[in-house]
């Protein structure tokens, strides 16, 4: 049984909520809102009724609950909280033990996220990508320093989020000539080449940066890149094969700096390929898009224009490339809409 820690009052006050009668405990061992994690002594946010019945005989201290009656409200023994809205008593609670615990909270955007959670693997540091309101129960169960995060609603519950900004100067030494997908550099007197490409080195520049100043250990040696990092490797008929598997390499992202950075690096780099560039016909500031593609590139941008994704595989069957680079849609989008495209039927002689 843990040790009970929170006082009833204490609680009641942080949540906003009202304590409807006087129990015969004093406080709470932990919080949660969900039943498979109740203990003994817990505090449990009750989001629907039928919940209530079961936390009790699971050992709940509380019950927070707001809009429905419940059945045992004579029971003094355990306590009863009134509140507005538990989502919001749930928030408050959450905000409330980031402060408590000193618990740092690191804000990135999508891409330094992904690159941290290939490179980081302390028990620590909690990577966290789900609804602000299931953070509670997170926090109870893991303990964490630090909590890195790229969801707004999520970093809004810290007082001051550390930004993992891109630094002046980069903290490796890049080994140059560069690789399309794959950075080699120098970091600390080694050399590592991680699968990661290259247009990513400001991403992985602030990550690395994020460590040195916050004191996290980068495992370099076991970096495992997400696959929505990864371009695509596709066969003469659009199918998917193992990435480096195929001479026909498809790049779809949603983001248009890393597009530009991708666009900058096949023009200067990858002279010898036919490079193929697929936009969409709409386009938020479409004159903005083109400028500053070719403010970037020093020439105009020839690109295929599509309506919609689905147009996409059948693009991707006919045209010739070496490589695509392929603005307004995700990797697992591509992914998506390639899979669900029917395979055209081989008869056999039989």
């Amino acid at each position: 049984m843990q040790e009970v820690t929170q006082k009833v009052q204490d609680i009641v006050e942080i949540i906003n909520g009202e304590l409807i009668n006087s129990p015969a405990i004093g406080g709470f061992s932990g919080y949660c809102t969900k039943l498979e994690n109740i203990k003994r002594g817990s505090l449990f946010f009750a989001a629907h009724p039928r919940d209530i019945e079961p936390a009790l005989e699971k050992g709940a201290f509380g019950i927070v609950f707001d809009k429905f009656l419940q059945t045992r409200l004579n029971d003094d023994e355990i306590a009863w909280v009134k509140v507005e809205s538990i989502q919001d008593a749930i928030i408050r609670l959450a905000r409330f033990e980031l402060l408590a615990r000193s618990i740092r909270v690191i804000a990135t955007n999508p891409t330094q996220y992904l690159i941290a959670k290939s490179l980081i693997h302390s028990k620590s540091v909690l990577f966290f990508d789900e609804s602000p309101i299931d953070l509670l129960d997170v926090v109870e169960e893991v303990r964490p320093a630090i909590i890195i995060a790229k969801s707004q609603q999520v970093l809004d519950l810290a007082l001051e989020p550390i930004p993992c900004e891109t630094p002046e100067q980069l903290p490796f030494e890049l080994i140059t000539p560069m690789s399309m997908f794959e950075i080699k550099f120098y970091y600390k007197l080694y050399s590592y080449k991680i699968s990661l490409p290259c247009v990513f080195v400001p991403e992985l520049g602030a990550v690395v940066d994020l460590c040195l100043r916050e004191h996290i250990e980068c495992d370099f040696a076991h970096f495992e890149p997400s696959s929505t990092l990864l371009p695509i490797s596709l066969t003469n008929d659009a199918r998917i094969l193992s990435f480096g598997q195929s001479s026909r390499v498809i790049i779809p992202t949603n983001d248009e700096e890393i597009f530009m950075r991708y666009g900058e690096f096949l023009s200067k780099e990858a002279k010898w390929a036919k490079v193929v560039v697929f936009v969409p016909t709409i386009l938020d500031d479409e004159q903005g898009f083109y400028a500053l593609y070719n403010q970037r590139n020093n020439h105009p941008l020839q690109a295929i224009r599509y309506d919609s994704s689905n147009e996409l595989p059948l693009l991707l069957k006919t045209t010739e490339y070496n490589f695509g680079l392929i603005f307004g849609i995700s990797t697992q989008g591509l992914v998506f809409v390639l899979s669900q495209t029917p395979q055209e039927y081989a008869p056999t002689l039989f």
